[in-house]
């Protein structure tokens, strides 16, 4: 349930073009996305959710994770320290870039307030959005726990959807309020 995932998108172009023939090179390594899965019961079967995250993987945080005893993604030269493993949520996704926004001789409204312009504005002419979907392919990357084995912190604690503790339970009821 909370355990590493790797996640895989189309091969012929994510989580970089030219990916044939180099799956054991440093690149791939540092590309390719291992994530932690973790269970919420509020998302129906069969979709994922990801978060659009600026900490991505860095070769640092990648050799960290090998470094480190607890397997964190933290570079030890620099402190850095990645959401992922490996890759980031763009390992899977791509931006999408609207052509007819990304000049600046269009007619636009201002970004604040009612004139109409022309030339650039940022957040008018720039690349706007996160990537929103992918069609990916998740395969266990390894067990969570430390050393593959026992609970995440939060499912021994009972703090985690379908593992809560009475002390949680009384909250999510709200009887920790006195009235």
């Amino acid at each position: 349930m909370h355990d590493y995932v790797w996640i895989d998108a189309d091969p012929s172009d994510r989580p970089f073009r030219g990916l044939a023939g180099r799956k054991n090179g440093p690149e791939y390594e540092l590309a390719r996305l291992k994530a932690r899965a973790r269970f919420y019961p509020g998302t129906q079967r069969g979709v994922t959710r990801m978060w659009h995250n600026a900490y991505g993987a860095t070769y640092g945080s990648v050799a960290g994770a090998k470094e480190n005893a607890n397997g964190l993604a933290k570079n030890n030269k620099t402190g850095y320290q990645a959401l992922f493993r490996n890759g980031s949520h763009q390992s899977c996704t791509r931006a999408w870039l609207k052509p007819t926004l990304l000049t600046d001789s269009l007619v636009r409204k201002n970004n604040f307030g009612q004139g109409i312009g022309k030339g650039f504005e940022i957040d008018v002419h720039g690349a706007t959005g996160n990537p929103r979907e992918a069609f990916v392919k998740i395969s266990l990357a390894e067990k969570g726990g430390i050393g593959g084995s026992g609970l995440w912190e939060g499912t021994e604690n009972g703090t985690r959807p379908t593992y809560e503790n009475d002390d949680f339970k009384k909250f999510l009821k709200g009887n920790f309020v006195k009235k």
